[in-house]
């Protein structure tokens, strides 16, 4: 009888033990991610991952938590990165159309088109009418089948006055040669929306390929005037500026995206790369360190920094050889 009561105090003890570390393991979850979702909305994103992180860790099946690591990767343009999250939240949230669409953008940016192209037609199966896929999918139809299947989808698409009909149009002519139909489609789709930061941008890139410089970088201001502080408009505009020349510009762009967002990492990227342009090689070291402390295998950032060491370590090399010259001229006076 006796036994039985201790058997039976133990097995009570040892649930009540269970349902203590559960109740706890869960209560961690919830406070992990309204700390994270409040640290997303407010564009904290150093803190956000960090939290959503800590949400994985406790439950490896939270979509949400994949889903948004991805978005800010991929916001932080490094879509390797991003691609890897964004995939196992469409795996395990199939229905979030916006999380597939990021998945296609990303490996649109990573040269996967065909991955690309089955992700952008998944959301058009599931929602017809949604403009970032029809997008995304002609960007990213470069092969004549990939081409065939937007063109399929761009006719199906119901809502034909729309700013992103004329985008994806512009985008499918561009990509099959012909300059003048994606210029008219691009006039089109700004007739509709002048503020569309996409169709500016495109715009410029157009302008770009004739060779009118001083056009196309008045569509890239304006498309990065028009657009949020993490995007590829600015970007684009920064990559402009700085290919022309045009140096203050370009700092002044990327001062401002780590004043805006200090955790974004293009705007350290760009700052780096002036400093190393002006041969001032600590200061890059030391921009990149912004980089690096957030994102470790960035392979250009790698490359910039071993490239500042190098330089460095040539000029202590030479001011060592300068110095024991000078002193043994001195000697030998």
């Amino acid at each position: 009888m006796q036994t039985s009561k201790t058997l039976f105090r133990i097995i009570t003890l040892a649930f009540a033990a269970t349902l203590i570390v559960a109740c706890s393991k869960e209560a961690k979850k919830t406070r992990f991610l309204a700390e994270a979702d409040k640290y997303f909305n407010a564009g904290d994103y150093d803190k956000a991952k960090v939290s959503y992180l800590n949400v994985i860790q406790l439950d490896p099946q939270n979509a949400l938590a994949f889903e948004r690591v991805g978005e800010m990767w991929l916001d932080d343009w490094a879509p390797i990165r991003a691609s890897a999250f964004l995939a196992k939240g469409s795996e395990l949230n199939p229905n979030n159309v916006q999380n597939r669409v990021r998945l296609a953008r990303s490996y649109v940016a990573t040269g996967r088109l065909d991955d690309a192209q089955k992700e952008a037609l998944k959301v058009l199966g599931q929602s017809p009418d949604n403009a970032d896929a029809l997008i995304v999918l002609s960007e990213g139809a470069r092969s004549k089948e990939g081409i065939e299947a937007a063109e399929e989808q761009l006719q199906k698409f119901p809502k034909k006055t729309d700013v992103s009909f004329y985008l994806a149009s512009a985008n499918l002519l561009f990509n099959t040669g012909d300059m003048a139909g994606a210029g008219n489609a691009l006039r089109q789709a700004l007739a509709v929306d002048p503020k569309s930061s996409q169709a500016h941008m495109a715009m410029g890139n157009l302008y770009l390929i004739h060779g009118d410089k001083k056009q196309a970088g008045e569509e890239l201001k304006k498309a990065a005037e028009l657009a949020r502080i993490r995007s590829l408009e600015r970007l684009k505009y920064a990559a402009f500026t700085s290919a022309t020349g045009d140096t203050g510009e370009t700092r002044r762009i990327a001062t401002e995206m780590t004043k805006q967002a200090p955790d974004y990492l293009p705007g350290w990227t760009l700052l780096a790369e002036l400093a190393l342009k002006d041969k001032k090689y600590d200061e890059a070291l030391s921009l990149l360190e912004n980089v690096f402390s957030r994102d470790p295998h960035t392979s250009m950032a790698a490359d910039w920094k071993a490239t500042c060491c190098w330089q460095r370590a040539i000029r202590k090399k030479r001011s060592k050889f300068w110095s024991d010259s000078t002193k043994l001229i001195q000697t030998l006076r």
